[in-house]
């Protein structure tokens, strides 16, 4: 024990020295820069499954044609409620024929915002669909389910005028948390698929709960028995395009207590992400091409229009560093000055920048930014100009993996996008979705770009 002790209270400094000895001084840090070469690609149509829809049409100031938006819907139907839905038929104050009747019933289309004049006179169509939709089928932007054979011709069809501002509301009801919304009525007679006639569509739906409870038990067998969903078509107007907030499916009764008193309750139904949600874009491919032809820039231009390609020089940032680490990867890409005027688009905000090969299986995997091979970039608004994290991660494993990726194996593609997610500290992305909405940005580039190149700075350690 005293042996171990004077061993233990050795004051040998031997070695000290290297145990704090700073990294930085066993390693030489390498920097050097590289240019970058860009170009538009015209992208028909993306994956258009997300947490919004668009209704409208407008001109674009860029193309100077219109670009219109409809959209198809379904309804959450949530199983802890499924038998609960009505009141037992005994407390409805009424019937015919001894069945369940509604006083009226009505769709409510609720409005986010929207872009355009919100004076302008618009026009809607709303359809039946005769079929739901496929369950885990990527419908993309350009799904169009009239051509699809989709719609019930011999279905519900209501027709309807709006403006984003109704002044038919007192100014009182339009106070600052006002949700404007389009409110259509379905209490005209309706004949159902197997041509049943019903007082209205809310009779419609109650009958078949009171009858038919299991229809009712979940989102999927009220889609495949009771209500496919409704396409709302954009048929008349333009100079708005609204994103829309949410569609609501709303049947009205009356109920009568154990006193007899009567009372009037409703029951919504909702629509979500969780079902079918999709935007049916149209616009001018011819005019898109056109602006994408255009070589002394590159486009970033949404719905469906333009993004941009990045080729990588990973060849020239790797070759000659086998043994070297690539610590650091930065780059940004500058966007032009917005044209002055009141009509221009605004930017997309957020950008993806993600491998070209998973341009759309990113989306349909319904994956998230991870900061190894796909990134999630913002417009710096002061400096003008798109910024990403390090993508060292990237560029490694592009490089590692180019002998099975093909030619395309050292391109990455801009994609804007929506996301969804917190607004705490850490910035928690939950999801991430192609941006539907109308904008448009030019970022310096392309093969005749005339000002300073796009570059990347990279930094290397190198082991002493």
């Amino acid at each position: 024990m005293t042996a171990m002790t004077i061993s233990a209270c050795d004051e040998n400094t031997q070695g000290i020295g290297s145990s704090i000895e700073k990294d930085v001084d066993r390693f030489t840090i390498l920097t050097d820069t590289f240019e970058v070469t860009s170009r538009s690609i015209i992208v028909d149509s993306v994956l258009a499954r997300g947490s919004s829809c668009y209704l409208g049409c407008m001109k674009d100031p860029e193309t100077f044609d219109y670009v219109s938006s409809s959209y198809t819907t379904q309804f959450v139907q949530l199983e802890a409620l499924a038998y609960n839905l009505f009141p037992d038929d005994e407390y409805l104050a009424k019937h015919i024929d001894g069945k369940a009747v509604a006083d009226s019933c009505h769709l409510n289309i609720y409005i986010n915002s929207a872009i355009g004049d919100t004076l302008a006179p618009m026009k809607l169509t709303v359809f039946e669909l005769n079929r739901p939709a496929k369950e885990n089928f990527p419908y993309y932007s350009d799904f169009d389910p009239v051509e699809q054979e989709m719609i019930r011709t011999d279905g519900l069809k209501k027709v309807k005028s709006y403006a984003y501002v109704n002044y038919l509301l007192n100014d009182s009801l339009r106070s600052e948390n006002y949700l404007p919304y389009i409110n259509i009525h379905l209490n005209d007679p309706y004949t159902d698929k197997n041509g049943k006639v019903y007082k209205n569509y809310g009779t419609y739906l109650m009958q078949t709960y009171y009858g038919y409870p299991a229809y009712f038990k979940n989102s999927m067998t009220f889609c495949q028995n009771v209500c496919p969903g409704f396409y709302i078509e954009n048929t008349d107007g333009a100079g708005l395009i609204s994103k829309i907030y949410t569609t609501e499916l709303v049947v009205y009764y009356q109920v009568r207590d154990d006193e007899g008193k009567l009372s009037s309750s409703a029951r919504r139904f909702a629509s979500t992400e969780e079902v079918l949600q999709t935007s049916n874009i149209y616009h001018n491919k011819e005019r898109i091409k056109q602006l994408a032809s255009d070589n002394t820039c590159t486009y970033l231009k949404t719905p469906a229009g333009i993004f941009t390609e990045v080729t990588l020089p990973i060849s020239d940032i790797m070759e000659g560093h086998e043994n070297d680490t690539l610590a650091s990867a930065q780059i940004s890409f500058e966007r032009y000055n917005s044209v002055e005027e009141d009509n221009a688009l605004e930017p997309p905000f957020y950008l993806v920048m993600l491998p070209k090969a998973q341009l759309f299986s990113f989306f349909e995997e319904k994956n998230l930014p991870d900061d190894k091979t796909t990134f999630l970039g913002t417009l710096n608004e002061t400096y003008n100009y798109y910024s990403f994290g390090n993508i060292s991660t990237l560029i490694t494993s592009l490089w590692e993996n180019r002998e099975n990726a093909g030619e395309d194996w050292n391109k990455v593609v801009l994609v804007p996008v929506e996301r969804n997610g917190g607004n705490d500290a850490a910035g928690t992305t939950t999801k991430i979705s192609n941006l539907m909405s109308l904008s448009s940005t030019r970022l310096v580039g392309g093969s005749a770009n005339t000002h300073k190149p796009i570059t990347i700075s990279v930094i290397y350690s190198k082991s002493n």
